[in-house]
């Protein structure tokens, strides 16, 4: 049976045809322009492919391996640029070593020269240096960006495999490691500004003004793994300014600043202190108001800002009332008028009434409420702050919880302290300033870069001549086509200037 055409099939088969010629035609081409294998390369992609996914995922892993190219001869180009602009008397060349980094395109295998001082003995890779590339670090800062910002919203395996659609051969552990990198970074942050303040003396010199702030603190427990401990509460904190509708009859925490990690309960507030101070200019607040759920840890923070006042949180004192008094509506409106009063001989009245009546768990839990209420009275009986506060719960949940406390995680006590941190940094909008910290430190940079554009534009050139030269469809039957004209036509057009 004949094989049904088209003008479409047409226009493909002799595509095919003019691939081959191209390709033989390379195989006899003097050399200095594309590479040999292109035209072949291309003959094997268009002849080789079935159907239209195939095609695409070809093309793609095609320009992927035509953009690591090009990335080895940039950094190739900057190592040479780096030998020859060395201080020759001190610094010798005494090989190459090989070192494997992961990009945006993929795996890429950088061959770097080695320098031994001959003064010291001191050996150093001059391109390291001159990209800010550390020891460990194997992820570029544009991957890097990418695999954080994945791995804070879904697990590692997970991440990594939607990210291998775009670069091959990501693994879940070069996820892992990225977002353990910038929660590093800002742990060391965090740590450095307490050390500021709390062990050096030196003032946190904040400067955004306000008269009130509000600060609130909660836990999350979540599961340990390769620990003898199996759980740990991560401790999260939010300070803001006030709240402020959005529409809807919503309302949004103004200038939110949120703050969180794995540490005991003192080290953690002098943390929040350094961070808050270093935001806010602590002489300007009048009023500060530090709301948690009643944690013994959490009312600690009033020791740690002068003037502070605790308040009990709305959210966790109405969640206790419900425990205690779910079955009998009555007495739970009973329990939140007493409270409102704000007269602790009414709440004894009312709880000693409805204790009397129940037995078992509902007794215990009544006695349970007793004690917190009696416990925290000081901080539900402060009422200029009590109805800006209850945002906390909200946050713990939207900030970390849904990825902290998901079904089967487990971490270890410093990878939950990093992702807590890295978590809080997305929050504050602030993430992209921790995935992308690589500085080019190179002298003579603006010569290298005209070097360079000299060098791109000839073999850009070359290769237009080629494309121009190569492509039977530009002077075919086919030349008037619109995937001709607006397609084929401009890219063999070299005509475009490097910036």
């Amino acid at each position: 049976m004949k094989e049904e055409t088209s003008p479409l099939t047409d226009n493909f088969h002799g595509l095919k045809e003019g691939a081959r010629s191209d390709a033989n035609h390379f195989k006899h081409s003097t050399s200095g322009g594309p590479d040999p294998s292109f035209g072949e390369k291309i003959s094997e992609l268009i002849t080789g492919c079935r159907d239209f996914y195939q095609l695409e995922k070809e093309v793609q892993r095609r320009s992927l391996e035509m953009s690591l190219g090009i990335f080895a001869w940039v950094l190739q180009e900057i190592d040479t640029h780096l030998m020859n602009a060395r201080d020759k008397r001190v610094w010798e060349v005494v090989g190459f070593r090989e070192r494997t980094l992961v990009t945006s395109f993929g795996e890429l295998k950088v061959k770097r020269r080695l320098y031994r001082n001959k003064q010291t003995g001191e050996a150093k890779f001059l391109l390291d240096q001159a990209l800010g590339w550390s020891e460990r670090s194997r992820c570029t800062p544009r991957l890097k960006e990418m695999a954080v910002k994945l791995g804070v919203d879904m697990p590692f395996r997970r991440a990594a495999e939607i990210l291998g659609y775009l670069v091959p051969g990501i693994s879940p552990m070069a996820v892992w490691q990225a977002v353990q990198e910038a929660g590093e970074a800002l742990r060391q942050e965090g740590e450095s500004r307490r050390e500021a303040v709390f062990e050096k003396g030196e003032t946190p010199g904040g400067k955004e003004k306000t008269s009130r702030l509000y600060i609130e603190a909660d836990g999350m427990v979540i599961r340990l793994q390769r620990s003898e401990e199996k759980r740990k509460e991560v401790r999260l904190f939010v300070a803001y300014t006030g709240k402020e509708e959005v529409g809807g009859g919503r309302k949004a925490l103004k200038d939110k600043l949120v703050m969180s990690g794995v540490g005991e309960g003192e080290r953690m507030w002098e943390e929040v202190y350094s961070g808050v101070a270093s935001r806010w200019d602590m002489g300007q607040v009048k009023e500060i108001y530090l709301g948690s759920d009643g944690a013994e840890w959490a009312k600690q923070g009033v020791d740690y800002f002068p003037g502070a006042v605790h308040v009990l949180d709305p959210y966790h004192l109405n969640r206790r009332l419900v425990e205690a008094f779910w079955h009998d509506e009555e007495t739970y409106n009973e329990a939140k008028q007493a409270i409102a009063s704000r007269e602790w001989e009414r709440v004894e009245e009312v709880l000693n009434k409805a204790v009397r009546g129940v037995r078992g768990v509902r007794k215990k839990r009544i006695e349970g409420l007793w004690r917190y209420l009696k416990e925290n009275w000081s901080g539900i009986i402060t009422s200029p702050g009590t109805e800006r506060l209850g945002t906390i719960e909200g946050q713990v949940w939207h900030g970390a919880g849904w990825r902290m406390k998901r079904v089967g995680a487990s971490w270890t006590e410093a990878g939950a302290d990093r992702m807590a941190r890295v978590l809080s940094a997305r929050s504050n909008g602030e993430l992209e300033k921790y995935t992308s910290r690589w500085e080019l430190r190179l002298a003579g940079q603006e010569h290298l870069a005209q070097a360079v554009q000299v060098e791109v534009k000839r073999k850009v050139e070359e290769a237009g001549s080629w494309l121009r030269a190569g492509l039977p469809a530009l002077r075919g039957p086919s030349a008037g086509a619109p995937w001709v004209k607006h397609v084929l036509r401009e890219l063999s057009r070299p005509s475009f200037e490097l910036a």
